[in-house]
């Protein structure tokens, strides 16, 4: 088993085949630590000790050869979750108010709009945001189509199945127009919107392997790895006028915590509504993980807010896929459990 900590809160436990529920047996140890235990090994061997904000704390120790245990240290403002896709285990930490219970996977999770009028909750409002446009084609891929093409296709399909579930939705984009970075966001702003999603496809340059793979899913952050950050530059490079005016107004360090922490939560609810829906239909789709990046189409962003590499341009096979409609379907789908998820364990 290896253990990957990723955004402001939470770790990746992956394992080297598929888990579920059962194996893992929790106990509570007193105040408000836990611990969960598995039957692995941990690669590397060392104990492993994750400090997150807010005085939390994940430790993970191979407790005996068999047995690895997960100690979680929270506290009385912030508990944990867990879930778990196929071969790996999430565990977030999360704000302590009453969430509601998830449906079980047998069950049909009910649309938005029939928890609107359960709870008698405004329609919530979504900005999706195709990527490039215009001028910017963004990624060239191996099919010789734009990103810019691929993204606006996924965006539509996506409104209407918001649409559909009873959300409000706006589109920064409905044609091949290019509109830069910050009018994006400041759309979003005067719409008042509760989310914000960033449509991209992603690509490598022509010196590195063209084999690279997989869905990506970002929020706003200071990027700890050169993988984010070269993402990021790619995705930026297309407005330099406004990155320097982000950067004279230093946005990284007037982030607010709260909206980073519900960005958090956004991306992973929806790469696993993304990974569940294509793996339906699909072989190898591969899981590039939730990741902090300085994306700048988000920086303005008032709102939980997301930016989705859908899949790599660069790759004869995702190239392939992203541009068939059918596989459009099954990510904006997948987008749109996300977001349902989202909503109904956080609003």
């Amino acid at each position: 088993m290896q253990v990957v900590p990723f955004g402001a809160s939470s770790l990746k436990l992956v394992f080297n085949q598929k888990i579920q529920q059962k194996d893992l047996k929790e106990k509570k140890i007193g105040g408000f630590k836990s611990f969960l235990e598995v039957e692995a090994a941990l690669i590397p061997f060392a104990k492993k000790k994750y400090d997150f904000s807010n005085q939390v704390q994940i430790i993970v120790a191979q407790n005996t050869p068999k047995i690895i245990r997960i100690v979680i240290v929270g506290n009385k403002n912030i508990s944990y979750k867990t879930k778990i896709v196929e071969k790996t285990l999430y565990i977030s930490f999360v704000d302590e108010i009453p969430l509601l219970q998830e449906k079980s996977a047998t069950k049909t999770m009910p649309t938005i709009l029939e928890k609107k009028n359960q709870l008698n909750k405004k329609a919530y409002r979504v900005v999706i945001d195709p990527g490039h446009g215009g001028k910017d084609c963004g990624a060239m891929g191996v099919t010789k189509i734009c990103e810019k093409v691929i993204v606006l296709s996924v965006g539509k399909i996506l409104e209407q199945e918001l649409k559909k579930r009873g959300y409000v939705v706006f589109m920064t984009r409905n044609s091949d127009v290019y509109v830069d970075l910050k009018k994006r966001t400041e759309m979003a702003n005067a719409k008042n919107a509760d989310l914000f999603i960033s449509i991209h496809a992603n690509s490598v340059a022509k010196t590195s392997s063209p084999d690279s793979q997989g869905v990506e899913t970002y929020f706003l952050s200071t990027a700890r790895s050169e993988r984010a950050k070269g993402v990021a530059e790619q995705e930026n490079k297309g407005d330099v006028e406004t990155m320097n005016y982000f950067s004279k107004l230093s946005f990284l360090n007037t982030l607010n915590s709260h909206r980073l922490i519900a960005s958090n939560k956004l991306a992973i609810d929806i790469q696993i509504g993304i990974l569940r829906e294509l793996r339906k239909k699909y072989d190898g789709v591969v899981d590039g993980g939730v990741r902090e990046g300085p994306f700048w189409v988000l920086a303005g962003a008032l709102m939980p807010s997301i930016l989705i590499e859908i899949g790599y341009n660069s790759s004869q096979i995702e190239a392939r896929r992203i541009s068939d409609k059918e596989y459009q379907n099954a990510l904006a789908v997948g987008i749109a459990n996300g977001v349902d998820s989202f909503i109904a364990k956080n609003f």
